[in-house]
């Protein structure tokens, strides 16, 4: 089956009116268009504050407001469920999950969808501010730890030196591409991390949530593509020239 030319990008977005100014600006830069692709672009605001509900109206950027029916639950829980209605909700075939706390380089999105065939999923490799150490093929470099210091010229400028026309398998989760239908014929993230509920090795169960008294067992953003492995025979890998950087728990910080 052939892939079809159009493609949503989809950031969330719930306090900071910052990382609002950040996305949308990213969502709305030249980086984002690809020739030969209808590419749009949308912010699902998540249980959104009413400073950010209220910024929202001056961007000119389409956007959702999604209320999650479990308010009170763990952040993470919301956050994975806030992912699944925005991708259900998306009129275009094809998805491209972002995060609040990126930042683009020319050209990610073109070499990401170069290799979105509908037997991969493609994910960008992430360059990250170092508040956290990085993951499978993260390279820790920091071009700014808030909205208000990045150096987009000095990211750039790096990238040019960096990328390379390769991939790897595995790697980091986001920005990733799904098309929308398999995204909601798979069943979506789990809601939540995964976590082994029972005493020993026969009668368990993996549930998805944050129960407390137990560690984790695997992510929930594994756990998903595990199932699209599973379900699809879609291969997870890291795109080397498509480069995004990566604040780190950006609203989370905030």
């Amino acid at each position: 089956m052939s892939i079809k030319k159009n493609i949503e990008i989809i950031g969330l977005i719930y306090k900071s009116v910052d990382y609002l100014n950040l996305l949308c600006n990213q969502l709305k830069s030249e980086a984002c268009k690809v020739n030969g692709w209808d590419v749009s672009i949308r912010v699902v605001a998540n249980d959104a504050t009413e400073e950010v509900l209220e910024a929202l109206q001056n961007q000119d950027v389409p956007y959702t407001v999604y209320n999650d029916p479990k308010p009170e639950d763990f952040y993470l829980n919301r956050v994975y469920r806030c992912w699944n209605f925005a991708g259900q909700t998306s009129k275009s075939d094809n998805i491209c999950l972002v995060n609040s706390d990126m930042m683009f380089s020319p050209r990610w999105l073109s070499n990401l969808l170069r290799h979105h065939d509908g037997t991969k999923i493609p994910c960008c490799r992430l360059v990250e501010s170092g508040k956290l150490r990085s993951g499978s093929y993260g390279i820790e470099k920091d071009f700014g730890k808030t909205p208000r210091d990045l150096n987009q010229q000095g990211f750039n400028e790096y990238v040019k030196e960096t990328a390379q026309e390769i991939t790897r398998p595995g790697g980091l989760y986001m920005p990733c591409v799904f098309e929308k239908q398999k995204f909601v014929e798979s069943g979506m993230y789990p809601e939540g991390n995964i976590f082994i509920e029972g005493d020993n090795k026969i009668n368990f169960r993996l549930v998805a949530g944050y129960p407390n008294d137990r560690p984790v067992y695997m992510s929930g953003d594994d756990f998903f593509f595990s199932m699209l492995k599973n379900k699809y025979n879609m291969n997870h890998i890291t795109v080397f020239d498509s480069l995004v950087y990566h604040i780190q728990e950006g609203e989370k910080d905030e």
